[in-house]
């Protein structure tokens, strides 16, 4: 129960959960840092952008009127003008963006790669899974944060705004240049203004988050002393035990080959043991195995009477698609059900009814 869970985890159980990608990782904190970044390259090049960005408008209304006069050539070096004008503006916040994302994360979670965070897990697209995650705690916890979050960038807006109105009411009439210029200086302002109150937020939400994470790790006395147990097996006998486990799974699954229809082979390397009886949908796996295990379970099918059958193709597929106790796929319905009849009419039978 999640109330017994008192103790803290251990750092087995940290780098387990973090090959999971279980971290305490704020996204307030990249999207906090990103926004200062993106203002502070306004800041740095808005007036080189601007410029730039006044003589790209220039050169095409400058030859808005002479579109009889351009070729094919021409209109293609004007589109490469235009986009190597478009990539030197974007270029800085595009660099910067992706710099600032990668330091953010690095700051929070040592970097690495971990195949199963990229992994696909059916259970997420669930929607039982959806609608229990939909409506728990951390999903309110979140909802109140986002809350929170939308309340103080709105009173910061409103009171970065609220002493520009005369000014702003003040430029009716006034030429453009000097408009664009107090409105940049307000816009500026505003932004510096959210984004310092959202690394704040940011801030708090760091805190929240390994304080959350360290909640979800806790583990219970059971659990450290059951680990620490594990951890004081020596690696030999680690191995001797998955050793045994194995062999234990083989025997028991040897014991169902006798009870099966068909064995189809490979006719060495693979052999896979159907059974197949009218209550089910399709046939079922009972044994499968490779190599030495493959004949052990054709020795064992000719022991007891079981028809051995060679269909190379089949048994790779089966052996490959189907685990133990499942039923064979769709594709292979055809292929079984031939053998099957063959199987069922030299014996002169009729599947078994369980």
């Amino acid at each position: 129960m999640a109330e017994d869970r008192t103790e803290k985890a251990t750092p087995k159980r940290r780098d387990e959960a973090r090959e999971r990608g279980q971290v305490a990782r704020s996204t307030e904190l990249n999207t906090g840092a990103g926004l200062l970044a993106l203002f502070m390259l306004l800041a740095a090049f808005g007036g080189s952008m601007l410029t730039t960005f006044a003589e790209l408008m220039s050169g095409f209304l400058g030859s808005a009127g002479e579109t009889g006069a351009i070729g094919p050539g021409d209109g293609f070096q004007l589109m490469m003008d235009a986009g190597m004008t478009s990539l030197k503006i974007t270029a800085p916040f595009a660099i910067g963006g992706a710099v600032v994302g990668a330091v953010m994360s690095a700051l929070q979670v040592r970097p690495g790669f971990f195949p199963k965070v990229v992994t696909p897990r059916f259970s997420a697209i669930s929607p039982i899974t959806g609608v229990k995650r939909l409506f728990s705690i951390r999903s309110f916890a979140m909802l109140a944060k986002d809350l929170l979050k939308i309340g103080i960038v709105s009173a910061v807006t409103w009171w970065s705004l609220s002493g520009q109105m005369d000014t702003l009411m003040n430029l009716t009439g006034a030429d453009p240049q000097r408009s664009l210029a107090v409105v940049s200086s307000i816009v500026m302002k505003l932004g510096f203004a959210v984004a310092g109150a959202y690394i704040i937020l940011a801030i708090a939400d760091v805190v929240y988050e390994r304080w959350q994470h360290e909640r979800d790790m806790r583990m219970s006395k059971d659990e450290v002393k059951r680990e620490a147990k594990e951890g004081d097996i020596s690696p030999e006998v680690k191995a001797q035990m998955k050793r045994r486990q194995r062999e234990m799974a083989v025997r028991r699954m040897m014991s169902s080959v006798p009870e099966a229809d068909v064995v189809i082979t490979n006719p060495t390397h693979f052999a896979v043991a159907l059974k197949y009886t009218r209550d089910l949908p399709a046939p079922k796996v009972v044994a499968k195995g490779a190599d030495q295990v493959a004949l052990r379970i054709r020795a064992v099918a000719a022991e007891h009477g079981v028809t051995v059958m060679e269909d190379p193709p089949l048994a790779r597929s089966l052996y490959a698609a189907v685990e133990v106790g499942q039923l064979i796929p769709a594709e292979a319905f055809a292929a079984v059900a031939e053998i099957l009849a063959h199987v069922y009419r030299v014996a002169g039978r009729e599947p078994a009814v369980a």
